[in-house]
């Protein structure tokens, strides 16, 4: 496939795609511009920048462009010229974009250091050291490119142009500079680049384009660069109107393997705008999407405007993130500010309110009455809310103040922290700076953490609910102790003892239910009651949480054997006349009949009306001490007609042989 095919290929693609780079520094002044680049990827070996800065000069202004992949979040110590510089993503001017590798897919993003008070302008040679991991999973800093403004007052004006990546790599790749000085196309226009995995010039390398005219074949390892495949620096020094290359670069018209530096003015077609293409070597890999990266492009040139002053301000230069600044530019007509992590209320005005996310550097394109522009920078420091990681609530038991909220781990945020938490019900706040509150009611609150930067960080809702967890529980037992407990549980006279087993409560009622109308009452924690008759009775625990509305009952049924000569009458609340023969009447078992001398019994339905009435002369039924059952009632009225299912009344009147006239009163199902 022949150089003139491909292109002819790639220019069909260039058409469908359109790519730009972040201006973040132009300039005009009398003096010149410098870079070199030190470009180590893993490796952890010592580097240098290699430059050059005419005698007599002063520093303008000096960058330390470095590439960073993956998004590393922490922070990196690196010795520059012996001075510990701390980078991290605080000085980010890019947003990620993607290259590949083959078909492995790695991020990157441009971090912009100003290292202007570490320059000398004696002095040509910095060093650099990287103490990072071979390996480091969340990213690594990994490409160095050294940028220096030097300002001599023998020296002819000189425009600088420095700009970052701001799209997504591609096979194809165009860069369009537009709103840059006017150029003078009589004199050298300087173009260098940075970039990365430009392997070789035979199936890896990329051409490049000025103004659609192809100027050479990138690829191979270059100076300063230790890793293979580490990418094209472009090493250079400008003044005079003159293009100087360094290393092994050199300011021809071209541009060929490692040399990453041309000379481009023979090749623009006009003074206020410049189009540079990158065309990937292969197109048999495009399918891979195999791309070169380009991290800087590097424009030096003569221009016909003169220096102008200009200045960039804000109002505060630290704030809590969610809070808006106020930048102010001067100096021009136009201004057009820029920041990967903010939002503008307009970013074309001299001082628009901004809104970073996080802390980061404000860079404004400022163009004066003459169309010529440079740019400045301001850097907003942005302190993180004090979001905890956790926050836990624990529910109010009924009838207690026990609801609680705890506060985890606060990973962002300058301690110490002032917690204030509002019930918004009853609109009631406190502030402490424990971070667990306790003692709360069932309600709906809100939390508001302030750290000592000032911050804030309020939570949604936070509900404490209720819960009644109250269980009432006993047991009952007689002394001596007899395991298993008996049924019945003993003769008359027996005293029965209970054994508290309930959960939650604080304060217990007991009630025993010797009969229908004879109730024992105790307030313990345990109760103890002495029956004098047996039978069958109910023992109830109402148990509650300080207040009786968040409470439980529990009722157990207690069976107790009759002394051996006590009258004992047993009344069923169940029978089933269905002529099944089992259960057919509702019978009354008495023990020791011979102490009984009659029963009357008189049967009602719901609405009061007497269905049946019987008597009974039990002496004449029972002439020994041992049980007798009457059938006081066969589910009939006393005419002979069965009356339907139902809940009835009975009223069992009896007289004793000593003469005592007692009654017993109650009611019982019918079920056919």
């Amino acid at each position: 496939m022949t150089l003139r095919f491909l292109l002819i290929f790639y220019f069909s693609i260039i058409s469908l795609q359109g790519f730009s780079q972040i201006s973040v520094y132009q300039d005009i002044f009398k003096g010149g511009i410098t870079g070199d680049a030190y470009n180590p990827w893993l490796s952890s070996t010592p580097g240098q920048f290699d430059i050059y800065i005419e005698p007599g000069s002063s520093i303008r202004k000096a960058l330390l462009f470095i590439n960073a992949t993956n998004n590393p979040l922490h922070n990196e110590v690196i010795i520059f010229n012996g001075t510990p510089l701390t980078i991290n993503q605080t000085f980010t001017v890019s947003p990620l974009y993607l290259y590949n590798v083959g078909s492995i897919p790695t991020e990157i993003k441009v971090l912009l250091l100003d290292v202007t008070n570490q320059i000398n302008p004696l002095q040509n040679s910095y060093s650099l050291s990287i103490p990072q991991p071979q390996f480091a999973p969340n990213g690594v800093y990994v490409a160095f490119y050294l940028y220096v403004a030097y300002e001599n007052p023998i020296l002819n004006n000189v425009c600088a142009l420095a700009t970052v990546n701001n799209v997504q790599p591609n096979a194809v790749m165009n860069y369009s500079f537009q709103n840059i000085n006017p150029v003078d196309v009589n004199q050298n226009i300087g173009l260098a680049m940075h970039g990365s995995d430009f392997c070789d010039t035979i199936t890896d390398g990329s051409f490049i384009l000025i103004e659609g005219d192809t100027i050479g074949l990138l690829g191979g390892v270059d100076d300063h660069s230790p890793a293979s495949c580490s990418g094209i620096v472009g090493s250079f020094y400008y003044q005079n109107n003159t293009m100087f290359g360094l290393g092994n670069d050199t300011a021809n018209t071209t541009m060929y393997a490692t040399d990453g530096i041309a000379n481009i003015e023979s090749h623009l077609t006009n003074n206020s705008s410049i189009n540079i293409s990158y065309l990937y070597q292969s197109p048999s890999l495009i399918n891979r999407s195999k791309t070169n990266p380009v991290h800087q492009l590097f424009l030096t040139y003569t221009t016909p405007c003169d220096t102008f002053t200009t200045t960039a301000t804000t109002n505060q230069d630290t704030i809590c993130v969610g809070e808006t600044v106020q930048l102010q530019a001067t100096g021009g007509v136009s201004y057009s500010w820029y920041s990967p992590f903010s939002t503008f209320n307009d970013s074309t005005l001299a001082n628009p309110l901004a809104t970073p996310t996080q802390t980061t550097t404000y860079i404004v394109s400022i163009k004066n009455d003459s169309g010529c522009v440079k740019t400045e920078h301001v850097k907003v420091w942005v302190n993180p809310a004090p979001k905890p990681d956790t926050i836990i609530t624990t529910p109010q038991r009924c009838g207690s103040t026990n609801g609680s909220i705890a506060v985890g781990y606060i990973p962002k945020g300058k301690p110490p922290f002032v917690y204030n938490l509002t019930n918004l019900q009853s609109g009631n706040s406190v502030s402490q700076s424990d971070s667990a509150f306790v003692g709360l009611t069932a309600s709906e609150y809100q939390l508001v953490i302030t750290d000592s930067n000032g911050c804030t960080w309020q939570s949604d809702t936070l509900p404490i609910n209720e819960i009644n967890d109250i269980s009432a529980n006993f047991n009952l037992y007689t002394l001596p102790l007899v395991i298993p407990t008996p049924n019945p549980l003993g003769t008359a006279p027996l005293t029965v003892y209970t054994q508290n087993a309930s959960a939650n409560a604080n304060t217990f009622e007991w009630v025993f239910s010797l009969s229908a109308d004879t109730l024992a009452q105790y307030s313990a924690y345990n109760a103890a009651h002495t029956f004098d008759e047996g039978g069958t009775f109910e023992v109830c625990l109402f148990a509650y949480n300080n207040i009786p509305q968040c409470g439980d009952t529990l009722c157990k049924t207690v069976v107790i054997a009759p002394a051996p000569d006590s009258l004992v009458l047993i009344v069923p609340n169940v029978f089933t006349p269905n002529a099944d023969g089992m259960n057919d009447n509702f019978v009354m078992e008495i023990q020791c009949a011979t102490l009984l001398k009659t029963v009357a019994v008189e049967i009602f339905n719901r609405w009061g009306q007497a269905l049946h009435h019987a008597d009974f002369d039990v002496q004449k039924l029972s002439t020994t001490k041992n049980s007798l059952q009457l059938t006081l009632w066969n589910g009939t009225t006393n005419s002979g007609a069965k009356v339907p299912e139902g809940t009835y009344f009975y009223i069992i009147e009896y007289t004793k042989v000593s003469g005592e006239k007692e009654s017993l009163k109650g009611s019982m199902s019918l079920l056919r």
